[in-house]
C-alpha cells in the first residue's frame, strides 16, 4: 500500500502543471485558479483548523503562521502556475522538482543542525539537466518556440525556493504536518475577498466543466488528498517514500507531450534523464 501511495501522489504532483494549463485554455487566470483551489481546500479544511486551534494559530502561533501562509499559499500557488503564462508544461515538470531539492539541501544547511549534506553528484546532474534543456531551446527551438519561456522558468525556480523555505522552517519549527497543511489552506482563504473584490464573479460565467475540473483538481487533489497520501506513504515506507517525487519530471513530461501536445526535443529528453538521475541519487541519502 506504501508503494500505491507514492505512486498516487507522484501522478497528482507531476500532472499539475498539465491541469493547470487545460485551465488556460478555458481562459482562466493564476488569479483565478489560486482564488478557485484556496475556495476549496479552505473549507474542506475549516473543521479540522477550528479543532485544532484557531486561536493560537492549530498550536503554531499566528506570527509563524503568517510566515507559512505566505510561502505555501497563494504567492506560491501564483509563481507556481502563472510560470505557464510564458513556459510550456514540460518546463514547469522538471524545474519545479529539480530546483526544489537543490533550495532544501542548501537551506537546510544555513538554517538547520549543519549536519544535512549536501549530495554534490545528484544536485550537479539536477543543474546540468536545467541547463541542457535551456540550451536545447537556444539551439535547437520548435516550431511553436516560446520566446519568453525563461519568465515562467524564474517563476518556477521562485515557487521551488518558497517550498523549500516552508519546508525548511517546518523542520526548525517543529511543526506538525497536517495542523500545517489546516492552516496554510484556511488562512489562503482570505485570498478570496480580495479576488472578488478586484475581479468580481465573471469567472463564474465561464466554463464549468473547467472551472469543476480546476477546482476538484487543485483545491481537492492537490491541497488536500496528496498531502494525505504522502503522509501515509511515510508512515509505510518511511524516508523512502521521498523518492516518489523523482518519478514527478516523468509523470509531468510524458502528459504535456500526450495531452497538451507539446514537443518532445532530444535536449528535454536528455534533462528528463539527468534531473530523475539527480534526483534518484538526492534523495537516496535520509
Amino acid at each position: 500500500m506504501g508503494f500505491l501511495y507514492g505512486l498516487a501522489v507522484a501522478l497528482i504532483w507531476g500532472a499539475q502543471p498539465v491541469v493547470a494549463s487545460f485551465g488556460y485554455r478555458a481562459s482562466l487566470t493564476a488569479f483565478d485558479l489560486t482564488m478557485l483551489r484556496f475556495a476549496a481546500s479552505g473549507l474542506l479544511m475549516l473543521p479540522l483548523f477550528f479543532r485544532r486551534g484557531a486561536w493560537n494559530a492549530c498550536g503554531i502561533g499566528w506570527p509563524r503562521a503568517l510566515v507559512l501562509i505566505l510561502l505555501a499559499g497563494p504567492l506560491y500557488n501564483m509563481a507556481l502556475i502563472g510560470g505557464l503564462t510564458w513556459a510550456p508544461a514540460t518546463h514547469s515538470s522538471l524545474i519545479y522538482p529539480a530546483f526544489t531539492p537543490l533550495f532544501t539541501a542548501i537551506l537546510a544547511r544555513v538554517m538547520l543542525d549543519g549536519n544535512d549534506r549536501l549530495p554534490m553528484l545528484g544536485l550537479g546532474m539536477l543543474i546540468v539537466g536545467v541547463l541542457s534543456i535551456k540550451l536545447g531551446a537556444v539551439l535547437q527551438p520548435s516550431g511553436n518556440a516560446h520566446p519568453d519561456a525563461w519568465r515562467g522558468d524564474l517563476l518556477f525556480m521562485g515557487a521551488a525556493l518558497m517550498w523549500s523555505l516552508y519546508t525548511v522552517l517546518m523542520r526548525r519549527w517543529n511543526t506538525e504536518p497536517l495542523a500545517v497543511v489546516s492552516l496554510v489552506q484556511v488562512g489562503s482563504l482570505l485570498y478570496v475577498p480580495v479576488y472578488l473584490l478586484m475581479h468580481g464573479t465573471a469567472v463564474f460565467q465561464l466554463d464549468p466543466t473547467a472551472i469543476t475540473i480546476q477546482v476538484l483538481y487543485q483545491g481537492i487533489l492537490v491541497s488536500v488528498i496528496s498531502v494525505l497520501l504522502f503522509n501515509l506513504a511515510v508512515r509505510q515506507l518511511g524516508a523512502k517514500a521521498s523518492m516518489f517525487t523523482a518519478l514527478m519530471p516523468i509523470v509531468g513530461v510524458s502528459l504535456a507531450v500526450l495531452l497538451l501536445g507539446e514537443p518532445l526535443t532530444l535536449s528535454l529528453v536528455g534533462g528528463t534523464l539527468f534531473i530523475v538521475s539527480g534526483l534518484f541519487l538526492s534523495l537516496r541519502k535520509k
